[in-house]
């Protein structure tokens, strides 16, 4: 790089740091006790505890290290706890032994590490692809316009790994980028980034048709033979496929690797179904893009422009034609893929978003020093014209952020348990409080309590198992499983109709040995007004 160059990548990593400190206290929220997490963010929940054990010490040294290996949540590779540990080890030292109980630094480092800083990382490659920082505005505006769109907000504030994902599909962009159809040590890093990427959340996958077109591409510029594009398609693959295991060890103990192929069945099985219900969405909503991915990315227009940009790039220098060609291959791979899913969730679209905006200035790039200010100028009007309104959106997600805490219905309903429902049960000494709660009610574990809490939803078979005192349900999942239609359309009718029976019970305040003490629009509160246990019919 240039002087003026390293300048303006220098007030990029600047805005970066500025970005990262601003995005502190939205994150330093809802994360009190490991049991809020789920009130606001369920996966956080059923993750937390995975990161915490890796890092517990075991008996032995074999323990110690077969914990930190052995995670035991498939939905996700390795990568991602591998470097959730890995950033939450210094803390840890710095906490001492009663780390664990910090609970709220812990999430909130987590989500700023794992989540935010791949993002910028991931922003600043994109930008220097883009625009390589020759020009100042268009960078910095392009950088800005990428981590203020609402979708990236959101993605911020919680511990996932789409934000590691988003990074090492980036990397992948730069390697081939800085490659230039050389077909060496950049090729291969490339390679070993999609491989990481594939580990971490199958996203590596997309590349699929991309690298056949830069490989193509390649033996149609003459610049390898047919049999260096075989060869280099096939030491592409087997790197790939090595980092694949390298970064999921446990697919080398025939135990463990069983335990990852059925989780991640069902996790394909969930996502091409639903949950429970089977669920399918349209995309195409009237021939204008769906109102979620407008309202937290960009209007039809703006991805009309992105789409405009990327095809310009056929018209432009060899490079360019590279560079679009590979581009649209991973995006019509990518948006193959994710059309499938029974649900459309907003992080699902980040690989495919941030690559095409970055695309942008590509439309009104020319050749033509005396018109480039003038380009710059339109390019920068039509990054603010998008821009401003997802800016307005993104402080609007941030104010709500901070004050979500004090805005949950589910924290409100514990207060009204605690204050006025609690002290009027009286329990023999010595024997616990029992609590059945819905995935997304709050009730902290505490002395004196016993809380369940069941992934696969109550049944009455479960609740006369479990026998509680207390019994906690969502207003939303007695409406949804309460529902007949919930039987009808399941993914699996038999379990569904043991839900559906339980939470019809609980619709029609008929629990059998229980009664309705508490009820508001979030949810309702049952109390057991027996020591018999619940007969199930």
């Amino acid at each position: 790089m240039d002087k003026k160059q390293k300048k303006n990548f220098f007030i990029i990593i600047t805005l970066g740091c500025i970005y990262f400190c601003l995005m502190i206290p939205a994150n330093a929220t809802g994360a009190k006790t490991p049991q809020m997490l789920s009130i606001f963010e369920v996966d956080e929940y059923a993750q937390y505890e995975h990161v915490l054990r890796m890092l517990t010490p075991g008996e032995t040294l074999y323990q110690s290290i077969r914990n930190f290996f052995v995670y035991l949540h498939y939905f996700y590779g390795y990568p991602f706890y591998f470097f959730s540990a890995i950033l939450l080890f210094p803390l840890k030292l710095i906490s001492g032994s009663n780390w664990p109980d910090n609970t709220q630094t812990i999430v909130c480092w987590l989500r700023q590490t794992v989540s935010v800083l791949p993002m910028i990382a991931a922003a600043v490659m994109l930008v220097w692809i883009s625009t390589r920082f020759k020009r100042r505005f268009l960078s910095i505006g392009l950088f800005l316009f990428l981590l203020t769109l609402p979708g990236v907000i959101l993605n911020n504030f919680w511990w996932h790994p789409d934000s590691l994902s988003v990074f090492f599909i980036t990397l992948v962009f730069f390697f081939l980028n800085r490659d230039q159809l050389r077909f060496g040590r950049n090729f291969y890093a490339a390679a070993a980034a999609c491989g990481v990427a594939v580990g971490i959340k199958y996203a590596g996958l997309f590349f699929a048709a991309a690298i056949a077109v830069y490989l193509l591409s390649g033996y149609l510029l003459k610049k390898i033979t047919w049999k260096q594009t075989v060869f280099g398609a096939l030491r592409f693959i087997l790197i790939m496929i090595a980092l694949v295991v390298i970064s999921n060890p446990l697919l080398l103990l025939p135990q463990e690797r069983a335990e990852i192929l059925r989780t991640q069945q069902l996790q394909f099985e969930q996502t091409g179904t639903g949950i429970f219900v089977n669920r399918h969405s349209t995309f195409l909503e009237n021939w204008n893009l769906p109102s979620d991915i407008r309202r937290y990315y960009g209007e039809t227009w703006c991805f009309v422009f992105a789409l405009g940009s990327l095809v310009a790039g056929f018209f432009r220098s060899r490079t360019e034609k590279i560079r679009s060609a590979v581009l649209l291959a991973y995006l019509i791979t990518a948006m193959s893929v994710i059309l499938m899913a029974a649900s459309r969730r907003l992080h699902y679209y980040l690989p495919v978003v941030l690559p095409l905006f970055a695309m942008l200035p590509n439309l009104f790039q020319t050749a033509s020093v005396k018109h480039r200010k003038l380009f710059d100028t339109l390019l920068c009007l039509v990054l603010l014209l998008q821009g401003i309104p997802n800016l307005l959106l993104s402080v609007s997600l941030f104010r709500t952020q901070l004050s979500r805490e004090a805005a949950s219905p589910a924290i409100q309903l514990y207060e009204q348990v605690e204050s006025e429902l609690l002290p009027q049960i009286i329990q023999p000494e010595g024997r616990m409080l029992r609590v059945f709660r819905d995935w997304k009610i709050y009730f902290p574990e505490q002395d004196g309590f016993a809380v369940q809490m069941d992934w696969e939803m109550a049944t009455l078979e479960r609740i006369q198992a479990w026998d509680p005192d207390l019994i906690l349900l969502e207003q939303e999942n007695i409406r949804m499983f309460a529902d007949p239609k919930a039987v009808s359309e399941a993914v699996d009718p038999e379990a569904m109709k043991k839900m559906h029976a339980f939470y019809a019970s609980a619709a029609q305040d008929q629990l059998p040995g229980y009664r309705n003490v508490l009820e508001n629009h979030f949810a309702v509160v049952f109390e057991k007004t027996s020591d018999s246990k619940l007969e199930v019919k």
